[in-house]
């Protein structure tokens, strides 16, 4: 004889999240819902399990690695080149030499 186990949830429409896991799960059509809870609850356990060995993985690579913190001036907007300076200077100047 199979085993079956029995739970019973109620959801606070109040609650933002327990309104919105409502709405999905009503969604479903009825007889499929049980089916559509256990993809649900399964699909997510597996994503935290993928999640976390990523995770580690990406932890255990970056062991060892230094990261240094380097500060460099942007350039401010509009900043212009000495030798372009030099070239407009010539043109305003009237200089044939350029």
């Amino acid at each position: 004889m199979a085993e079956k186990r029995r739970l019973s949830l109620s959801f606070s429409l109040a609650q933002r999240e327990q309104r919105n896991a409502w709405e999905r799960l009503s969604a479903v059509a009825p007889g499929q819902r049980m089916d559509a809870v256990c993809r649900m609850i399964n699909g997510y356990m597996e994503q935290q399990e993928l999640l976390e060995t990523v995770r580690g993985v990406i932890r255990e690579e970056l062991t060892g690695v230094l990261f240094t913190k380097t500060t460099t001036q942007p350039e401010q907007a509009g900043a212009v080149d000495e030798d372009v300076l030099g070239f407009l200077r010539a043109l305003q100047e009237g200089d044939d030499i350029i």
